[in-house]
């Protein structure tokens, strides 16, 4: 075969890949792009596929985008803008309708995290950033070789190994979710094993307590903690089958859904508190006692302070679930909120007064940078001790603190100062909650958030503070050893990687501007002129003195620099 016979024909349809429209990565990347949501090099190199439909307008009036590619949210709301303003009535959308064209603050994933997390990775690295995903969400699955089969827990554990469980339970779990009440739980503990049947309804709450008691005492799972998970949804499962459930089966799954928040995948979770909130409703527990529908029949054996805090409970996993995976959040149409009664030795309020707050970041509420830094600047003022509610502020920190940089918007110098303050308290309580065998889900969430919101800020004083978040989130992960929390640290060590690699290039870059116009000529050089050299020389020596002079790059104030009057004085006043 000749060597011409070989040349493939040519084909008019692949020089028409091309289209006339290209997506903002290939477009910046210089690529091939054919033109559909998602691209075929989008989809390769998994970038994050949008077109700014405003900017193409102008260059081509007749732009065709093959398929449906939506537009990037920030160019919708461009082209919105003037039709908007000139409208003459406004339209509004309820809670439940999101409007059709939302500003990119008002995503869905304007809470998430992991949204977070993956712009930042795009941003310093487009190429080597880490695949979307939530990272650090909670300690992890506790896994054991083989499988757990269903038995009943007086088969499992014994009663004296029940009471310590449940000791434990309502001294490191229950003073902050207080929704199980102590005195119940022990009279029925106290009994459960002198009978010998294999089911009894209270058990659903029994279990639940005792995996919880096990996770709050053990670094490892032991066969007995996933034996009464087993048990626990089995139990669940057939008690959910029948009519509307009971306050001890609600009890139940929510124990359930606490033990999911804190080892399960968020999908996992979120799916579970979705269906854990029908249950409620169905029940009339959201309700108040003078609302009711006649045809719900609520459960007559639950008082309404445990009602509040239960309720409260699982409408707060489920409300930062969502936030975290970009979802919708269930809403209980008439649910009444009020924060349960405060007591002695019990946080529940302090931890559930966090959830009106929450719901305030809801993507379909329109909040403004006004609003935002009024909420962020209220919370930091309210100082907490306990070391869970620490951790719970300083999530809703960083969220408000996200959501603000999606803005645009500005933080004062104090504002920053107080929200690394309050990161420092926070990186200090997860390590001693660590160390305390209380693997609270912010124990991992907050530390892997940390050091993405300090890469972020990416100021002196953000990055002093990189190592003691790096070193938190290290010293969790050798603690808990899961496969989830090594993902995190390795990860989290990846964008750090990324964000050096891009400094150390804009360093070379600058070193070589410095080399190219101040280095000191080489003496052997005879070619260079004298007097050239002598200039070379003496602006060199300029350099040095005026360096030896002038503050530390941490301490110089660069936008200082640029709108002085006379920039020159600025660097005479701070060297003298």
């Amino acid at each position: 075969m000749s060597a011409n016979s070989e040349i493939e024909p040519f084909n008019p349809l692949k020089r028409q890949r091309r289209s006339r429209v290209a997506c903002e990565p290939c477009r910046e990347r210089k690529r091939k792009c054919n033109g559909r949501q998602p691209c075929e090099t989008c989809n390769d190199f998994q970038y994050t596929c949008y077109y700014d439909v405003a900017s193409r307008k102008k260059r081509n009036k007749n732009f065709i985008l093959d398929g449906s590619a939506p537009i990037r949210p920030a160019a919708q709301a461009q082209q919105q803008g003037s039709s908007i303003s000139d409208a003459a009535t406004p339209s509004t959308h309820s809670a439940e309708e999101p409007p059709a064209s939302m500003p990119a603050t008002q995503s869905i994933e304007s809470n998430s995290g992991a949204a977070f997390v993956r712009e930042l990775g795009l941003r310093i690295d487009p190429i080597n950033a880490p695949e979307p995903q939530v990272f650090a969400w909670n300690i992890g699955l506790r896994q054991l070789p083989g499988s757990f089969s269903a038995l009943p827990i007086t088969n499992i554990i014994s009663q004296d190994e029940m009471v310590e469980l449940a000791r434990i339970y309502f001294s490191k779990v229950n003073p902050y979710y207080g929704f199980i009440d102590r005195d119940t739980c022990f009279e029925h503990l106290s009994s459960r094993w002198l009978r010998s049947s294999t089911f009894e309804p209270y058990d659903v709450v029994l279990c639940g307590v005792a995996a919880m008691g096990y996770l709050f005492s053990q670094k490892k799972a032991v066969p007995a903690e996933l034996r009464l998970i087993e048990s626990a949804r089995s139990d669940l499962e057939q008690c959910s089958l029948y009519g509307i459930p009971s306050s001890t089966v609600i009890s139940g799954w929510t124990l359930r859904l606490s033990y999911m928040r804190l080892t399960a995948s968020p999908h996992t979770a979120w799916m579970a508190s979705c269906s854990l909130l029908h249950l409620i409703e169905a029940s009339g527990l959201h309700l108040d006692p003078s609302s009711r529908p006649v045809l719900i029949k609520p459960p007559q054996d639950i008082n309404d302070d445990i009602r509040r805090r239960l309720v409260g409970f699982v409408q707060y996993i489920n409300t930062w679930t969502s936030f975290d995976l970009g979802r919708s959040r269930i809403i209980l149409h008439g649910a009444s909120y009020n924060v349960p009664a405060s007591r002695e030795g019990d946080y529940t309020a302090e931890m559930l007064n966090l959830l009106p707050l929450s719901e305030n970041l809801d993507p379909h509420k329109s909040v403004d940078s006004n609003q935002l830094t009024t909420m962020l600047s209220n919370i930091i003022e309210n100082n907490r001790t306990e070391q869970p509610s620490v951790l719970s502020q300083c999530n809703l920190v960083l969220c408000i603190f996200r959501r603000l940089r999606a803005l645009h918007s500005t933080v004062s110098v104090d504002l920053m100062s107080r929200i690394l303050t309050l990161i420092t308290k926070s990186l200090a309580c997860a390590r001693d909650m660590a160390d305390a065998n209380c693997p609270w889900s912010h124990v991992a969430n907050v530390p892997f958030q940390i050091v993405c919101t300090l890469l972020a800020v990416d100021s002196p004083e953000s990055i002093s503070l990189l190592g003691d978040a790096m070193q938190t989130l290290k010293h969790v992960a050798d603690i808990y050893d899961t496969d989830t929390m090594r993902e995190a640290y390795r990860n989290a060590g990846l964008l750090v990687l990324l964000q050096q690699k891009r400094k150390d290039h804009d360093a070379r870059q600058l070193s070589s501007v410095l080399d190219l116009h101040f280095a000191p000529p080489v003496e052997s050089n005879k070619e260079i002129p004298e007097k050239r050299r002598q200039s070379t020389m003496e602006d060199s020596e300029y350099l040095r003195d005026m360096v030896a002079d002038m503050p530390s790059s941490e301490t110089f104030d660069f936008d200082q620099f640029f709108i002085a009057d006379n920039p020159w004085d600025f660097l005479g006043s701070i060297a003298g």
